[in-house]
């Protein structure tokens, strides 16, 4: 006897409930498996909130918008899954270790990122995904319009790129903004439908956008655009989720390339001076992968010590309260009035970038061209200790995700406005910034995306 049709729509649903699920199940799965191999429980809980973000994040790109998902990935990876591979004896560099027991740090941490995923999931967008489908389809039709708008866009990036070493300090953030118009552009043209050669065009910018990072030897910021702009494409291409994992897996072999070598690849550039940036870069990568064992050592270390986030924490632990006493929110007030004052009205505004800080609450010097941030994790415990770590972070995450609630708002009078989110929100994923940094970057971006938006609507008559 011939079973009856399953309806369409029927069937769907239960895909999609399945779908759903699926997160929590690979979390709790990741976590019994930790605690099989005696693992900490907070530490096997940390990783298994990891695996749910990573698997979430996976599912919502292509029918979704995943900035929350992406921010909690980018926290998760820097605050627990680093700390928690140095624990367990993967790293012994002789300063980028943990410098109190597993069971002090991670009672901060996993919790703190937990709740932090609490405040962002909780005040989203209720037609998020409606929404986001329309403000494609119009951004399509508005790209189509202005056939050439993200060729214009990414040629104006990478002049401002050019002209960020000659510009004066006073107008060097909005070099920076302006310079990363060029990512915002290849956005752009994700959406179009009309311009011809469009996959080959994309190849193109992108290894231009590749040949200037090599330039400066500056790899973090393509890291993170590259993330921004799959999340994009995955939304016009839909991928199967075979494809998703598989790229997926090819951006973290991308990750190890680059941070295996680009210390060597930087000691070529001074050595050797500037031009021939892509030989320079194939001589570094192939010097430091002859050696199969140099390979499995030294470059694992290296990427472990890179993504630990959690040694600087942790040093702030060690130091605060027994050698400095708490901020009782200090840093945080100092943020906000930051942010919102030019400097006129705030003669004593700090410098943004995190030194002062990071020199403060580890008690190492930084060289003048290294940057280093405490993070907002590592903020949050300096101001308010551990119980107040975890009510910040939540608040943090709620505020959070209320602006980008309000943004997607917006959305339904300016459509393309969800391409700038990126730019908008760029050190917003960056789980090693602290709060000044973040507020500072948001206000600033929001004034500057908004003049260039005007501007390009007055004087040239393109709407962006």
């Amino acid at each position: 006897m011939n079973q009856p049709p399953v309806h369409s729509s029927s069937a769907k649903a239960v895909v999609t409930s399945a779908g759903r699920g699926m997160p929590y199940v690979c979390g709790a799965l990741v976590f019994f498996t930790m605690l099989l191999f005696e693992s900490y429980w907070l530490s096997a809980l940390g990783i298994a909130a990891f695996a749910f973000f990573l698997v979430r994040l996976v599912q919502e790109a292509g029918r979704d918008l995943p900035i929350e998902s992406f921010i909690l990935v980018t926290a998760s990876v820097q605050w627990v899954v680093g700390p928690v591979l140095v624990y367990a004896g993967y790293s012994s560099h002789y300063k980028y270790y943990m410098y109190v027991p597993v069971e002090q740090y991670m009672m901060l941490a996993v919790p703190g990122v937990i709740l932090l995923a609490v405040g962002l999931y909780s005040v989203r967008h209720r037609k998020r995904v409606a929404l986001v489908q329309a403000c494609a389809q119009l951004t399509a039709q508005i790209v189509d319009r202005s056939r050439y708008l993200p060729l214009y866009l990414i040629a104006t990036g990478f002049v401002f790129s050019m002209l960020l070493d000659r510009l004066p300090a006073s107008l060097a953030f909005p070099g920076y903004i302006l310079s990363n118009v060029k990512y915002i552009g290849l956005i752009y043209l994700i959406f179009s439908t009309r311009l011809q050669h469009k996959a080959m065009l994309l190849a193109a910018a992108f290894l231009l956008t590749f040949i200037s990072s090599l330039k400066g030897g500056m790899f973090h910021d393509l890291i993170l655009w590259s993330a921004f702009i799959a999340m994009y494409a995955a939304y016009v291409f839909k991928p199967t989720m075979p494809r998703k994992i598989v790229f997926v897996l090819l951006g973290l072999a991308f990750i190890f390339v680059l941070q295996a070598v680009k210390d060597e690849y930087r000691n070529l550039l001074k050595e050797q001076g500037g031009g021939e940036y892509v030989a320079k870069f194939m001589d570094s990568v192939e010097s430091r992968f002859e050696d199969s064992e140099d390979l499995r050592a030294n470059n694992v270390e290296r990427l472990i010590n890179r993504i630990n986030q959690g040694w600087i924490i942790s040093r702030i632990m060690q130091i605060v309260p027994s050698r400095l006493p708490h901020a009782e929110g200090e840093t945080v007030v100092t943020a906000v009035k930051a942010s919102l004052l030019p400097r006129a009205l705030f003669p004593d505004k700090p410098m943004a970038g995190g030194k002062a800080n990071y020199e403060k609450y580890t008690g190492y010097q930084l060289q003048t061209s290294t940057s280093m941030g405490i993070s907002l994790l590592g903020e949050a415990y300096i101001n308010f200790g551990l119980k107040g770590t975890w009510i910040f972070m939540l608040v943090f995450g709620l505020m959070s995700s209320f602006i980008i609630r309000q943004f997607f708002r917006l959305a339904g009078d300016y459509p393309t406005i969800w391409l700038w989110f990126p730019l908008i929100l760029l050190h917003f994923v960056k789980a090693e910034t602290e709060l000044l940094v973040q507020l500072n970057f948001l206000v600033k971006s929001i004034v500057l995306v908004y003049l260039f938006v005007w501007a390009n609507k007055h004087f040239l008559r393109l709407k962006l």
